[in-house]
């Protein structure tokens, strides 16, 4: 068992690419112009369709932010869907979009620490991580610990990005792909399909986070300072995503022993 030195606090501050547990209550103010945060639901659809029967399929997404994931997987598939997200503004945005699909039966979610929370289920034949950083650790640790959760056949599909092995571009969070699939085979998993993506209408994005940021540098004067610092750091963020690194959803199962490794 895992003990994490860092609160749920600092979690979701360092998942939101800042260092500072001040934003956290206004995050659900500065993301009001987003449903889908990070990864593409569209994208786990096909990947759920192509790797697992589309009836009778247990998904757990972790770090479900808005539910976007979750409430279009249900719609497509009819499949039982549970999201765990930190921020309260937002699974209460996630159970209303589940009624607005006619969903609603079928997606659960709850308020909690995804690090805890998970200690306490049982096995998913999917689980997601959507677009949330190393909530858990580094890979090796990420999927050991997800997959005593995971049914035999089931899947982990995690969003995230890697460093190419030719590029000199480095970063404190961020694996270069060779060091990456070493941590997957330590895990004992194998990386059985990828979709590499760009930042969609990363502009447009960073321009919504500007514009409530400014409008919250109006409203708290004495507190422009963690909006500034906010906004230079989602600018670097997404400089790093567009140019840097490779933006990557992943699919991932149990290499079971004397399996040959099929890393892509």
């Amino acid at each position: 068992m895992i003990d994490f030195e860092n609160t749920l606090e600092e979690s979701i501050a360092t998942a939101m690419d800042s260092a500072d547990t001040a934003i956290v209550p206004f995050l659900p103010y500065i993301l009001q112009d987003f449903w889908e945060m990070g990864t593409s639901p569209e994208v786990v659809i096909d990947f759920v369709v192509e790797t697992r029967h589309a009836t009778s399929v247990q998904v757990l997404d972790l770090g479900c932010g808005k539910g976007a994931v979750s409430v279009k997987l249900a719609a497509a598939l009819k499949c039982q869907c549970f999201g765990i997200d930190g921020i309260p503004e937002f699974i209460e945005t996630a159970k209303e979009k589940a009624a607005e699909y006619g969903v609603d039966a079928l997606c659960r979610f709850d308020v909690g620490d995804i690090r805890e929370k998970i200690r306490e289920l049982g096995k998913f034949d999917v689980i997601i991580l959507g677009a949330v950083g190393q909530v858990f650790g580094n890979f090796y640790t990420t999927l050991t610990t997800l997959s005593e959760h995971l049914s035999p056949e089931g899947i982990i599909i995690i969003d995230d990005a890697y460093i190419d092995d030719a590029s000199t571009f480095q970063h404190p969070s961020i694996l270069p792909r060779r060091e990456l699939l070493q941590q997957i085979e330590q895990a004992g998993m194998e990386l059985i399909d990828e979709k590499t993506n760009s930042v969609a209408d990363s502009a447009k994005e960073f321009g919504n986070l500007q514009k409530r940021c400014r409008e919250l540098m109006a409203k708290h004067p004495e507190k422009a300072y963690l909006f500034e610092d906010y906004v230079k750091n989602q600018a670097t963020e997404y400089d790093v995503l567009d140019n840097k690194v490779i933006c990557s959803t992943m699919v991932f199962r149990k290499m079971y022993v004397g399996e040959k490794q099929n890393n892509i």
